[in-house]
Formats: C-alpha cells, sequence, structure tokens
C-alpha cells in the first residue's frame, strides 16, 4: 500500500510563530478592538504621511515590528498590508525599496498571512513593480566592490519583490493564476543571467521559477522555449556554494518541465550528482568551528570611516555607515554559504525523487461514490493471500535504463545515504544552541535523502541496491538511528519509511535475521506503542507483518498477537487497514494454524472485520486516494475471516507435532 510519490521542490510556508490564522483572527470579528495609539496605529499615520521620511520610518518599524501575536493581528485590524501594498509604486525609489524589504518580511510568517495579503491586493502593485524593470537590457545592477558587492537601491528593490512573489507563489494558487498571467515569465528567464544581474537575483528569480513550475503547464509551454538558457546554467563550474545552488535550482527548473526533462535527463542527474559530491559535513564543521567565538552585534555599529565624527556626518557620509553596519559579518556569511549548501543538495535529493516516481498508480476519488458500495466485493483488486498488495520491489518498468545506469555509474545511492547520517553530536548541539535555521536545513535534507532513498527502494532491485546484505545494514543502522531517538518526527517518519522500502527488499533473505532475539522485537513493539503519528505507526506495523514472514513461530505469534490487539484499539481507518494488511500477509507462505487456534483468530478477525466497516463507512470521504487501498483491505479481511474458519475446521491440536 506505499507507493512512491513525487515531492515539491520547494519549501511550503509553516507557523512557525505559532500565530493565530489570519482568518480565525477575522471571523473572530477583532477588527473594531484595536487600541488607540498602539505601535501599529503609529506605523499607519507615518505609512499615510506625504513626507517620504515619514513613509520610510513606518515601513522600517513594519519590517521590524511583527514578532508577537498581537502585532500581526492588529496588522490585520488596521488594514496596514492594503497601504503599505500601494507604495510598492510610490513615486519615491527609496520608498519603493523599504515597501517590498517590509512586504517580504511579513510573507515569511506564514501561509495563512500570504493568503491574506493577495486578498488584500498585494499583487497589483507588486506585478506593476516587476514590469517596470525590461529585460532587454535597458536596466542592469551596479554593483559597490566596497560593500561586498552590494546592488544599488533599485536593483535590491527588484530582489526583494521576487523573492515576495516567490513567496506568495509558493503559498496560494491565486499568487500562481496571477503570474501566470502577468506575461511576466518570459522576462524572468532572462534575469537567470548572474554574470549581469548578479547572483543574488538570478538565485531569487530561479527560486520563483522553480515555485511557479511545479505542475505549471502555462509555465511549461513558456520555459520550453528557453532549453539553452536553462542547460547553461546545469554546465556552469561550481565555485562556491551560491553558484552551487543556482545550478541545482536550474536542475529543479528542467525537472519540473517534461519536455525538458526527457532531453536533458543525462545532465539533470550529473547535476544532481555533482551536487551530492559536495561534503556538507566538513563545512558545518567549519560553521560550527566559528559560530561560538562570532561576535554579537547589540546595536548599531557607530564607527565612522575616515574619523569624522557624527556630528559633522554629511548626510552621504551617514548613509554610508548605516549601509557598512548593515553588511553581513564573516560569520553570517558562512551561516548563509552553508544554508545554501544544504539548500542545493536537498533540491538534488528531491529532484532524483521526482525522476524515480510515477504518478500512473494515483487515484482520486470523486466524492460522489454510493456509501453501499463503500462494502462490496466488487471492489476488491486482490485475494487476501496472494502477497500483491505491496507490489514488487523488483518492478523496474516504470525507470528508464538512462535513469538505472545513472544511479549505478553516480554512485547516487550511496551519496544520498552519506546525506541521511546524522552529524556528531557536538555539531548538532552548538547548531541546537546557535543556529536553528541550519539545523533545520540540515534535518530537511536528510529527510529528503531518506525519501529519495525510500523512492529508489520502490524501483530498483536489490542487487542495484547493494545486494541483501548492504540493504540489511542500512535496515539495522536506521533502526539504531531510530532507537537512539530521532530528534525531528519528520526525520523519524522518513527514517521508519525507508526501514519499511528497505526491509521489503529482504523477504526472501530470512538468514540474515537468525540473530533477531524477543527483546530486538519488543523495541519495534514499543516503537509503535509509544507513536501518535499515523504515517509513523502504519510504518512500523507494515515492518512488523514483513517480520512476520522471516521470523521463527514463537515470535511470529508474538507479533500477530501484538497486532491483533493493535488493531482493536486503532482509531484511523487508514493505520488500521495497514495493520491487518501486514497481518495477512504473514499468512501467505504459511497457514500457521497452532497461532490461529491459540490466539482465537476466528472470533478476533470477525469482530475487526465488523470494526473496519464501520470505521471505513465513517472516514470514507477522509481517506481520499487512499480509499481504494483501505477498501480492498476490508474486503479481503472478510475472505481472510471465512479461510481461518476453512482451515480450522478438521485442526486438531492434540495431533500437532
Amino acid at each position: 500500500m506505499g507507493k512512491a510519490k513525487k515531492v515539491k521542490l520547494h519549501r511550503n510556508k509553516t507557523n512557525p510563530t505559532g500565530l493565530m490564522d489570519v482568518n480565525d483572527l477575522i471571523d473572530q470579528g477583532l477588527a473594531g478592538n484595536a487600541k488607540s495609539g498602539t505601535p501599529v496605529e503609529a506605523i499607519v499615520e507615518q505609512l499615510e504621511s506625504p513626507v517620504t521620511e515619514e513613509k520610510i520610518c513606518g515601513l522600517q518599524s513594519l519590517a521590524t515590528i511583527c514578532q508577537g501575536e498581537i502585532n500581526v493581528n492588529e496588522l490585520v485590524e488596521n488594514n496596514v498590508i492594503r497601504i503599505a501594498s500601494s507604495l510598492l509604486v510610490d513615486q519615491d525609489q527609496s520608498v519603493r525599496h523599504a515597501t517590498a524589504g517590509a512586504l517580504r518580511n511579513l510573507s515569511v510568517i506564514s501561509v495563512e498571512l500570504c493568503e491574506f495579503m493577495v486578498n488584500q491586493d498585494v499583487l497589483t502593485p507588486l506585478l506593476t513593480l516587476l514590469n517596470r524593470y525590461p529585460s532587454n537590457g535597458q536596466w542592469t545592477p551596479t554593483f559597490d566592490n566596497n560593500m561586498q558587492n552590494q546592488m544599488d537601491e533599485r536593483s535590491d528593490t527588484f530582489l526583494q519583490a521576487v523573492n515576495l512573489l516567490w513567496n506568495l507563489c509558493e503559498s496560494t494558487s491565486d499568487a500562481l493564476n496571477a503570474f501566470n498571467q502577468s506575461q511576466l515569465l518570459e522576462h524572468f528567464v532572462t534575469f537567470l543571467n548572474y554574470r549581469v544581474y548578479g547572483e543574488e537575483i538570478a538565485i531569487a528569480v530561479a527560486q520563483c521559477l522553480l515555485v511557479v513550475s511545479e505542475d505549471n503547464a502555462s509555465s511549461w509551454r513558456v520555459l520550453a522555449n528557453h532549453a539553452s538558457e536553462l542547460t547553461g546554467l546545469l554546465a556552469i563550474e561550481a565555485v562556491d556554494n551560491t553558484t552551487l545552488m543556482l545550478r541545482a535550482l536550474a536542475a529543479g527548473i528542467i525537472g519540473n518541465v517534461p519536455v525538458l526533462l526527457s532531453s536533458h535527463t543525462s545532465q539533470v542527474l550529473v547535476c544532481v550528482s555533482k551536487t551530492l559530491e559536495e561534503n556538507h559535513r566538513l563545512a558545518l564543521g567549519k560553521l560550527t568551528s566559528m559560530l561560538p567565538i562570532e561576535p554579537q552585534k547589540d546595536g548599531v555599529d557607530l564607527e565612522v570611516t575616515d574619523d569624522v565624527p557624527i556630528d559633522d556626518e554629511t548626510e552621504a557620509q551617514s548613509h554610508q555607515r548605516r549601509r557598512k553596519a548593515d553588511l553581513p559579518s564573516e560569520g553570517e556569511l558562512e551561516v548563509r554559504g552553508v544554508g545554501r549548501l544544504l539548500q542545493s543538495q536537498r533540491i538534488a535529493a528531491e529532484i532524483l525523487t521526482n525522476i524515480c516516481s510515477t504518478d500512473d498508480d494515483d487515484w482520486q476519488s470523486d466524492g460522489n461514490e454510493n456509501d453501499n458500495n463503500a462494502g462490496s466485493d466488487a471492489e476488491s483488486v486482490y485475494d487476501y493471500d496472494t502477497n500483491e498488495l505491496n507490489g514488487s520491489v523488483e518492478n523496474t518498468d516504470q525507470m528508464s535504463a538512462e535513469v538505472l545506469e545513472a544511479i549505478t555509474s553516480l554512485a547516487l545511492v550511496e551519496k544520498l545515504w552519506h546525506k541521511a547520517q546524522p552529524v556528531a553530536e557536538n555539531v548538532y548541539q552548538i547548531l541546537i544552541e546557535s543556529e536553528q535555521s541550519t539545523l533545520k536545513k540540515l534535518e530537511a535534507l536528510r529527510a529528503s535523502a531518506m525519501l529519495c532513498l525510500h523512492n529508489l527502494c520502490n524501483n530498483i532491485t536489490t542487487d542495484d541496491l547493494g545486494g541483501p546484505a548492504a540493504v540489511y545494514n542500512v535496515w539495522i543502522d536506521l533502526g539504531q538511528q531510530v532507537f537512539q531517538g530521532q530528534r525531528s518526527g519528520k526525520l523519524l517518519e522518513a527514517s521508519t519509511s525507508l526501514m519499511r522500502a528497505a526491509l521489503e527488499h529482504l523477504r526472501k533473505s530470512p538468514e540474515l535475521f537468525q540473530q533477531m532475539t524477543e527483546n530486538d522485537l519488543q523495541l519495534m513493539l514499543n516503537g509503535v506503542i509509544g507513536c501518535e503519528d499515523v504515517e509513523i505507526r502504519a510504518n512500523w506495523l507494515r515492518m512488523l507483518g514483513i517480520l512476520g514472514c522471516l521470523l521463527p513461530e514463537p515470535l511470529v505469534k508474538k507479533i500477530i498477537d501484538f497486532v491483533l490487539n493493535t488493531c482493536a484499539n486503532e482509531a484511523d481507518v487508514w493505520v488500521l487497514a495497514e495493520a491487518l494488511d501486514a497481518m495477512m500477509d504473514i499468512f501467505a507462505d504459511n497457514d500457521w494454524h497452532a497461532i490461529m487456534h491459540e490466539l482465537s483468530m476466528v472470533a478476533k478477525c470477525k469482530q475487526l472485520d465488523r470494526i473496519m466497516r464501520e470505521k471505513l463507512k465513517r472516514d470514507k470521504r477522509q481517506l481520499g486516494d487512499r480509499f481504494p487501498a483501505v477498501s480492498t483491505v476490508r474486503t479481503n479481511l472478510g475472505r481472510f475471516c471465512k479461510y481461518l474458519e476453512t482451515e480450522l475446521k478438521d485442526y486438531k491440536p492434540n495431533m500437532e507435532s
């Protein structure tokens, strides 16, 4: 019942601040509760001022104020976003710059806030602003060599605006539809020329294109005409983590466009391989050695160049001083570089995941089926004892010879496994204490690498994975990591998914499990007992079913007894189906008559059949594309009950040897 799924090559926004859903805020009618004289009301007054300096001051406050729930709530209550958005097309360049930066800061808070921003018509002035930047060479950025190659203000405004558009398109389909209609895509491809527009603009545009090209046929028609520009980025030598990321993003865009991927699969896979070759552990080690001694910026650096007293500064000198004070430190630049390395490798893993995935077996429920049909035997696709519910792990028909050859010749399995490993404990602790954002990127990379390996397990042979012994070692290593305490729910789900997929490859290798003890098995049982996540719980139960086909009778009995008791108390119908499917699978090659009799399986399975019928009828519409598989298990359970009765009809316990 586990399928290889495609993944999005971008990160959907979460709600990292735990702020109230904007829509809930509006529904609760809080719009009239703003207190007079609040900071947000002061910002509104500044934004509506005819004085440029007042507007900029308000926008700078807006860019930094959203640190607590009350502030975001007040932004909604006081119509701040609609007022600020209009300043994206203000006649003053500095106002436009400050507005783009402030709105970009807001857009990273949550998906809900992005949706509200779109509802407040941010897109009209934003797209108008972006359309003012010609792609025919009439505008190009200028860079200040004395200021870490910072761009001029107009160019930085474009950068902030592109990042804002990227966040909005990633969060809501309304923004994506508006982008499709804006005719901006053709221009955006031009801005990928990092030699002309700089690496920062090229990366921001590439990240935006990666998002908008995801399952978007409108974008494919345009991007298909720009193969030379995109493949040219695949050929660049990655001299640092910035160019490495730009190259990976280009590969991701090509991977999103079917006609481009079909023509350039080999180049994309080589790019994936080169990206994964970079040693992220070494980079993290260097970074964490810097973090404890990196001085913190407690305030604005008041040092003035050329020994000019602050009181005697000209406006230009004051502006230059503030710009220098805002420049990133060596440590901050290192953090940015390592972050881009980790993001590049995550993107590479996700590209390969999608190349190794197909949607041919996806099923979408129309939600209009007759409820009475939910229990019909006509829905059954397999009999309970055919051992075909999980599919064959040796099926490679869905993957081309070109991809299979690349996976082997480029050692992609080994490279992905390296990315999936935990880092040294001291590095991990420093990241927790000093650099949480980098830690999140690291965990996202590890999870993506494991998901990619999971998809590979579902699509290539055991020999292509290194043979049964190598797969077994991966399974054991992952188990040790899990039982030593995974620190992230996403990592635990990815780890158990990969363990489950690896174990499927070991069905024909029972000799590898001869040393497994009851205590070893108990660890897995405890994993199910203490697990609240349905995906992880289903992975554990599926693994127990596979082990039931590999272990001796005493341990098989323990597994079946545990699954029966677990199913009786399982609230989620999909997990219940996974567990029952796994249990029925145990009887595919061995009847286990003594276990059937000693555990009173006929009565227990009939009770579970009644429970599952009720749960399936109740939760049918919530199952979505899982409904057919769950319905099949329910049908097979009824047949399994009849099978148990038939097998035990003439069974005499006292005659068993």
